[in-house]
């Protein structure tokens, strides 16, 4: 080689190295060692206390009680009291003169509705009248009466379970709640963890796509020095500077979806969000590694059965419709009440006889004549009441028995999903295991054959485009089976979940707030 071109070459080197050390200028923030690391324990249990959507689930059990309590008190017993005055004026056509009189009343009394239909009052009534007219024995005149009214349905209304049967539907409603909140819980705590796998995937492809473009970047170096000595040409070199760039971009494109899927998953965990985004990550623990055997779908379906919140939910919305069709069945029949009515009185006051003699008596002798039932009255009968076509309650009774087949239906729709979800998360378990036993092996080969490869390349007996084309089925195999592992975790996540068994896993209890902590709220 000539002087000339000898200078042109180092020319040529050099400018390389200018580009190469200005493309490296350009600064990426990389790695994850200030992240703080959370266990998948740590953030199941996190979500399920600050995630605020489940803390609003969480009151409606509270909110359903209160129903509930609703329905109960209308067997309440209910206090009710009244005063009332009146006075009248009129003229006297015998005597020709006016005549006028008064009457103060009070009463006081309870009354209660029992859970058989009966309607029940008792009452306390008094009145004090004063008048001066010619029909006027006492004045004034005291009376006193104790009164007792009875109302009891005997065909429509009649019987305990039909009176009950929106105390009943209350506690259902309350039931629902409680089993709503477990099932959302338990669909938080799979979403925490196919998030927490997919943050485990996403940093291990991560530093997957590091480690590649560390060996491009060797690879580089290397072929420089062999530049400098003139053993290859200067488009071995720019062909591996292509690869750094190429995979460098891959670095970025692997950091923002690291970013992307920790920013979801702090939001599932309630952590509030700040700017700029890297800041407050959190780090993940390594995908654990497939463990055997996974279920079997006979046991993992009856499972899933017996204990999916949201199944049992279903099914006792069944049970209120079935509530509410035997209530609408009662309402079919005509109205019969039973009605009765016993009060026992007294009456004094002041009155006089043809001699002139007055006899003076004041209320509490009304009282004592009460007390004694020297005066009482008493009355039983029946009322019958019934619409002609009675098409309302037709209707209604039409309407319970249609809701009720719907219901029926949805718990049968409902068990088909489960059924599915179950069957797809056991295939996606079983097909992602035997995809990580393939992409161990294949890792393993690839590795060897890279190693040979390199091998090659020293002796000169390969070349820069097969080594980058061997360093990518490396990573590639890598990330294989790194994404067939976090399959097979998320697989046995949504197993667990399918089946009602996921907090288990992690031997959490969702607690509900006491009633302390809603009323201090």
């Amino acid at each position: 080689m000539t002087a000339r071109g000898i200078v042109l070459k180092k020319l040529m080197v050099g400018m390389l190295l200018s580009l190469a050390c200005t493309a490296q200028a350009v600064e990426y923030v990389e790695g994850l060692d200030e992240w703080p690391v959370m266990s998948l324990q740590q953030a199941v249990q996190r979500g399920l206390e600050q995630n605020f959507t489940l803390q609003a689930a969480s009151l409606d059990p509270a909110v359903a009680r209160r129903d509930v309590t609703v329905e109960e008190a209308r067997f309440d017993a209910d206090l009710n009291a009244a005063v009332s005055a009146a006075a009248n004026r009129q003229p006297d056509t015998l005597l020709f003169q006016e005549g006028s009189g008064k009457k103060y009343a009070g009463e006081a009394g309870v009354g209660k509705k029992f859970h058989a239909g009966l309607d029940a009052s008792l009452a306390l009534k008094t009145t004090r009248s004063t008048g001066n007219t010619g029909q006027t024995v006492r004045s004034p005149e005291y009376g006193t009466a104790l009164v007792l009214d009875l109302t009891q349905p005997l065909l429509r209304d009649l019987g305990r379970s039909v009176n009950t049967a929106d105390i009943r539907k209350a506690g259902i409603g309350q039931r629902q709640a409680a089993l709503g909140y477990l099932d959302q819980a338990q669909r938080l705590a799979e979403a925490i963890e196919t998030g927490y796998y997919d943050l485990s995937q996403a940093i291990e492809v991560y530093n997957y796509r590091i480690e590649s473009r560390e060996l491009a970047r060797e690879l580089v170096e290397g072929n420089r020095e062999k530049l400098e000595v003139g053993i290859i040409p200067i488009s071995e070199v720019h062909e591996a500077e292509t690869a750094v760039a190429g995979r460098d971009e891959l670095v970025l494109l692997a950091r923002q979806q690291v970013e992307s899927v920790g920013n979801r998953l702090k939001g599932l965990l309630g952590i509030i969000q700040e700017y700029p985004l890297s800041r407050n990550f959190y780090r993940s623990e390594e995908l654990p590694e497939a463990v055997l055997p996974v279920p079997e779908l006979e046991a993992s379906l009856g499972r899933a059965l017996e204990d999916r919140p949201d199944l049992e939910s279903r099914r006792l919305e069944v049970e209120s419709n079935q509530i509410r069709l035997e209530f609408d069945r009662n309402q079919l029949l005509p109205r019969l009440d039973l009605q009765a009515t016993l009060s026992v009185n007294g009456v004094s006051g002041d009155d006089g006889n043809l001699a002139g003699n007055v006899s003076h008596r004041d209320y509490f002798d009304s009282v004592d004549h009460t007390a004694g039932a020297d005066g009482y009255q008493w009355f039983a009968g029946l009322k019958f009441s019934y619409p002609l076509g009675n098409r309302s309650a037709v209707a209604r009774y039409e309407q319970a028995r249609l809701l009720k087949r719907r219901a029926i239906l949805s718990v049968k729709a409902l068990e088909t999903t489960v059924e599915t979800e179950v069957i797809n998360s056991l295939i996606l378990a079983k097909r992602s295991l035997e995809r990580v036993k393939v992409a161990q092996r294949f890792n393993e080969l690839a590795d060897r054959t890279m190693r040979q490869e390199m091998e090659r390349l020293a002796e000169g007996l390969s070349n820069t485009f097969r080594v980058l084309d061997f360093q990518e089925r490396l990573i590639d195999a890598r990330i294989r089976k790194v994404t067939a592992l976090a399959d097979f975790n998320k697989g046995m996540a949504s197993m667990a979940r399918a089946t009602g068994a996921n907090l288990e896993r992690f031997d959490i209890t969702p607690i509900l707030p006491d009633e302390e902590i809603l009323h201090d709220k």
